[in-house]
This record gives C-alpha cells, sequence and structure tokens, in this order.
C-alpha cells in the first residue's frame, strides 16, 4: 500500500483498538502513515504520535466532530490539531459529557423493549473511552445475542428514527471548522456521501472547509466520481479513509488518500491558517 488512511477510531472513542495498536496495525498494512481522528476527542493522539515515532510511521493528530444541521448529520475532519487545545475547549468538553448522557438514555430506551444491557459494564469495557458512541452499544448488543453485526444494530434500532435512538447535542457546521482551525488544524468534508446535501457544501467551503473526503466505505464509484468533480470545480483536496473501528467490512487501508493530496491538504491548511514559511 502506498497511501495514508486519514479516517481511524480507537478506544478514546468508539473504537476497539487502542491508538498504539492502530498505528501498529497501519504499519503492518504498509501504509505510508494515517490520522486517528476519534469522536469529538483528540486524548488518543498523544499516544498514537509516540508509537509512531517509535515505530517509524506518520500520524497526523486528527478528531471527527458530530455536527448537525435540519436534522442532517455533518461530521467534520480535522488534521493536524493541536490535542490540548482540543482537550480543553469548552465546548467539545461539553459536548463529550453529552455523549455519556445520551448512552444510558439509549440503554433505557432499549431496556423500554426488552433488550435488556447494562450501561456501566458498557462503559467499564470501554475504560479509556473518553467520548462514548452508538458502535459501543451495538458490539454490547452483539456480545448479548441480540444482533449478529453493527450494521444490524444501528438499522434496527441505533440509527435515527429508530427505537433506541436519542438525539445527541448538536453542533453547527459551520461551529466544528471554527473549533478545527481554532486548534491549529484544517477541516474536511467527512463522508457526504452518507446524507449531506449538495447545496451545504459551498457555505462549508465559505466557512473555512479545507478539503473534502471522497474515498470512504461508504461512497459507491458514482459517488467518489461525484465527489472528485465538487472538489475539483473547487479546487480542494481530495481526502480518504476506512473509518475503521474494528475487524469487520471496513479493514485498515481499504481507503486511503495518495501523498499528493495530503500535500495538497498540508498547503491548504497553511493558506486558510495564514501559515509562512
Amino acid at each position: 500500500m502506498t497511501g495514508f488512511d486519514l479516517h481511524m477510531h480507537s478506544t478514546a472513542s468508539d473504537g476497539a483498538e487502542s491508538p498504539a495498536a492502530l498505528v501498529d496495525m497501519a504499519k503492518d498494512k504498509g501504509l505510508l502513515g494515517m490520522a486517528l481522528t476519534d469522536h469529538d476527542t483528540a486524548a488518543g493522539c498523544e499516544e498514537a504520535m509516540a508509537e509512531g515515532r517509535a515505530i517509524g510511521l506518520v500520524v497526523i493528530p486528527g478528531i471527527e466532530l458530530s455536527a448537525e444541521e435540519d436534522e442532517k448529520d455533518i461530521h467534520i475532519l480535522g488534521y493536524w490539531i493541536e490535542p490540548e487545545a482540543v482537550e480543553n475547549d469548552d465546548e467539545l468538553n461539553y459536548m463529550r459529557q453529552a455523549r455519556y448522557t445520551r448512552l444510558y438514555d439509549m440503554v433505557g430506551r432499549l431496556h423500554r423493549i426488552g433488550i435488556n444491557l447494562d450501561a456501566d459494564s458498557i462503559l467499564a469495557e470501554a475504560a479509556n473511552c473518553g467520548s462514548p458512541g452508538r458502535p459501543l452499544i451495538a458490539r454490547a448488543m452483539i456480545k448479548a445475542g441480540y444482533v449478529s453485526s453493527v450494521r444490524e444494530a444501528f438499522n434496527k434500532w441505533l440509527s435515527r428514527g429508530m427505537p433506541g435512538y436519542v438525539p445527541r447535542v448538536k453542533l453547527d457546521p459551520l461551529r466544528a471548522i471554527e473549533i478545527i482551525m481554532r486548534s491549529g488544524g484544517v477541516a474536511v468534508l467527512a463522508h457526504p456521501g452518507a446524507g449531506v446535501p449538495d447545496h451545504m457544501i459551498p457555505r462549508l467551503i465559505k466557512g473555512g472547509l479545507g478539503g473534502i473526503e471522497v474515498f470512504h466505505p461508504d461512497h459507491n464509484p458514482a459517488a467518489e466520481h461525484k465527489y472528485q468533480q465538487i472538489a475539483a470545480a473547487y479546487r480542494l483536496p481530495m481526502t480518504g479513509g476506512s473509518d475503521f473501528h474494528t475487524d469487520g467490512a471496513r479493514s485498515i487501508g481499504c481507503r486511503m488518500a495518495s501523498m499528493q493530496q495530503l500535500s495538497l491538504l498540508a498547503a491548504k491548511r497553511e493558506e486558510l491558517l495564514g501559515i509562512s514559511g
């Protein structure tokens, strides 16, 4: 493999592998580098970067912020962020705490329809998780025998409109871009084919968006072609990543960004932040 997996999740949010283990796995896959992009937290970045230095793999500190507008999920990836700045952000701290409340509320809803899980046990098994999400509940449902896969758990119980779904604390997508830029990073629109209306993209670009995630497991060839055209029209770098959480359909490196596109993204960051020299 000769690219960079720029979308990966660890136990710092809702992934199954530690930050260091992800770096080791990326190295074993032959990747040139990776980015750690946990949900609403950069808590695992220091560990991942330290492992990258130890084994000789490029590790970019990142994050994935969960935003929403008009009941549409709009996820914004951030790259080359300053982890400490992100962790000390009051708004993101509030969002992370709200994720715990949401997990308990979702487990309660599932209990009322006969799916009996223990929220404390779920969180205990994810002891290093600072930003819990629905995949933790999905994996607990698999372990308890209620479903056979994470996809089934989401499709039947955990997605918007399903019996176990609880809305999350909302972050405006333009605010997400602002938070990323304020922490020294460049913002990229994550998997737009998962439901981001096309008409929102120009406004996000005007607000400082620096790239589009073109290559993602949820994008079929037609979607990839569409977002390649959009990225080219706005002269935006095209990123890619596996959105890896655990071993399964989304293997590390199944979607990647090239060295050329990563270089363009780094240049776009310097342009947007006014970094010189």
